[in-house]
C-alpha cells in the first residue's frame, strides 16, 4: 500500500508538469505534429520499459493477452486525443480540475466492480464536484487563451470519463495475473501503428512535419511518465485511494497555469475550482483513514 501511495504522488507531480508543457505545445504546434510526436514518444518509452524489465515480452505476442488489454489501451487512445482539443479550447486552470475529476467515477466503479468501501459522505462530495463543474462550464467566456471555453469543458468531461473507465479496466487486469509491463508492451505497440498513421496523414497532406526540439519533447514525454508510475501505483494500491491522491495534479497544475499561462480566474470559477480540489483532498482523507 506505501508503494502504492509513493507511486501515486510521483503521478500527480508528472500530470501536472506534463499538462503544463502540453498545453503551451498545443497551442502552438499544428495539431497533426502535436499527435504524431505523442504517440511516438509514448511508443518509445512503453516499449523500452517492456524492454527493461520483461525483455521476452517481444517474442512472445498474443492476440488473447493483446484483446484483454485492448479497452484500456482505446480509453487511453481517445483520451490523448481529447486532451489536446480540451487544453486548446479552454483554460488549463478550469480544464484540469474537471479533467482530475476522475476519481468521483472511480470511487463508485471501485465500489461496484471491487466491492470497496464508499460512504454518505464521499457520495456528497462526489455531488459537490459535479455541481461545481456545472456551474464552471455555465460561467465559461470567450478570450484569447480560450477561444472556445464551453467547448474546453465539453471536451475535459469526455477525458474524465475516458481516464475514470481506463483506471478501473487496468486495475481489473491487475486482478488477475497480468503485468504492467505487459500492458506496456501492447501499449507501445499500438501508439507506433498509431503514429505512423499521422505519419502518413502529415505527408498526403499540406502540414509540415515540425522538426523535434526542447518543446515537444517535454509536451510528449512528461506525461507518459506519470502513466507508467499510475499503472505501478495502481498495481501496488487500491483504486479508492491511488485515483484520489493521483488526481491532485490539478492543484499544481492549477496554481502554474496563473504563474506560466497568465491565465485570468473570476472569482466565481477560484471558488468552483477551489470546491472541485477541496472535495478531492477530503475524498484522499477519508479513503486513508
Amino acid at each position: 500500500m506505501l508503494l502504492g501511495l509513493f507511486f501515486a504522488l510521483l503521478v500527480a507531480v508528472f500530470w501536472s508538469l506534463g499538462e503544463i508543457s502540453y498545453s503551451r505545445l498545443a497551442r502552438n504546434v499544428e495539431r497533426a505534429n502535436v499527435y504524431f510526436y505523442q504517440y511516438l514518444i509514448r511508443a518509445i518509452m512503453y516499449l523500452l520499459v517492456a524492454l527493461i524489465f520483461n525483455a521476452s515480452l517481444f517474442g512472445a505476442f498474443s492476440f488473447s493477452h493483446f484483446f484483454v488489454f485492448l479497452p484500456i489501451i482505446a480509453c487511453d487512445l481517445f483520451a490523448s486525443y481529447v486532451i489536446n482539443i480540451a487544453v486548446s479550447n479552454g483554460k488549463l486552470s478550469v480544464v484540469s480540475p474537471i479533467m482530475s475529476s476522475y476519481p468521483i467515477i472511480d470511487i463508485f466503479l471501485g465500489l461496484l466492480i471491487f466491492k470497496e468501501n464508499i460512504g454518505v459522505v464521499e457520495i456528497l462530495l462526489s455531488i459537490v464536484i459535479a455541481c461545481s463543474i456545472i456551474v464552471l462550464a455555465s460561467r465559461q467566456k470567450k478570450t484569447r487563451n480560450a477561444p472556445h471555453p464551453l467547448k474546453g469543458v465539453i471536451f475535459s468531461l469526455c477525458y474524465m470519463l475516458l481516464v475514470a473507465f481506463s483506471v478501473c479496466f487496468e486495475k481489473n487486469v491487475y486482478i488477475g495475473d497480468f503485468s504492467v509491463f505487459e500492458l506496456y508492451f501492447y501499449k507501445g505497440i499500438v501508439y507506433l501503428l498509431t503514429s505512423g498513421v499521422f505519419m502518413l496523414f502529415i505527408g498526403l497532406t499540406p502540414v509540415k512535419l515540425k522538426k523535434p526540439n526542447k518543446e515537444i519533447v517535454l509536451g510528449t514525454g512528461i506525461t507518459p511518465l506519470g502513466n507508467i508510475f499510475h499503472s505501478f501505483a495502481l498495481s501496488f494500491g487500491n483504486i479508492v485511494i491511488v485515483t484520489p491522491i493521483s488526481s491532485m495534479y490539478s492543484v499544481l497544475t492549477n496554481i502554474l497555469s496563473r504563474k506560466v499561462l497568465k491565465e485570468k480566474i473570476s472569482f466565481a470559477e477560484s471558488m468552483c475550482i477551489g470546491l472541485i480540489i477541496l472535495c478531492t483532498l477530503s475524498l484522499i482523507v477519508l479513503t486513508i483513514i
